[in-house]
């Protein structure tokens, strides 16, 4: 079964592969979070993550979703990657600012540890992910924005279906540095694969 799970309680999971899975994070997975992103390369293909990550970050990651999930029925939207074999976070994906039954659209974030990459993980992730939201929260839009740079993102959510909407000129800025980014999105109506 590729999804596993119940909104109300804390067995969440969905099966990325034989490998790895998605479930809620939880207390004591800071560790893992400070050894995985404290690569200098995902700091600088995303926007809000800091560096160094430090423990501090990592407890406040921890706290503002299981306090989120207490604040809307217990409901998470914000997950971790986890190898299946140890159960270790390699990977975070989620809704930024997503307020359940309140929108028909939400953008996606995401990130996955170095020793992961080009393994075809986050492309089934997004894919899994983004049928999820379709399936359970009523959305019709997923959007996800991507660094002009950041061609392994880019790959990502083209191989995972989703559409370039547009350049995105100047709209970032990093580091003292003002960039372009791009706008991919993908439409409920143009066809995915529930995997419920």
């Amino acid at each position: 079964m590729i999804f596993v799970h119940n909104l109300t309680k804390t067995d969440f999971r969905i099966k990325i592969n034989d490998h790895f899975y998605i479930s809620d994070f939880k207390d004591g997975d800071q560790v893992s979070l400070v050894k995985y992103l404290s690569v200098k390369q995902i700091y600088d293909q995303t926007l809000a993550i800091p560096y160094p990550y430090t423990l501090k970050d990592a407890d406040w990651w921890i706290n503002h979703n299981l306090n989120k999930k207490n604040d809307i029925n217990n409901v998470t939207t914000n997950w971790a990657i986890r190898k299946l074999f140890d159960h270790e976070v390699c990977g975070g994906i989620g809704f930024m600012d997503l307020v359940l039954d309140q929108t028909h659209k939400s953008e996606l974030g995401y990130w996955l540890a170095e020793p992961f990459w080009n393994k075809g993980v986050m492309t089934e992730a997004v894919k899994k992910v983004t049928a999820f939201a379709f399936d359970n929260f009523k959305l019709e839009k997923v959007t996800a924005n991507v660094f002009d740079f950041n061609l392994g993102s880019a790959k990502v959510l083209e191989k995972a279906g989703y559409q370039l909407e547009g350049l995105l000129r100047k709209h970032y800025k990093k580091d003292g540095k003002i960039f372009d980014g791009k706008l991919y999105a993908k439409i409920k109506s143009d066809g995915y694969e529930s995997k419920i």
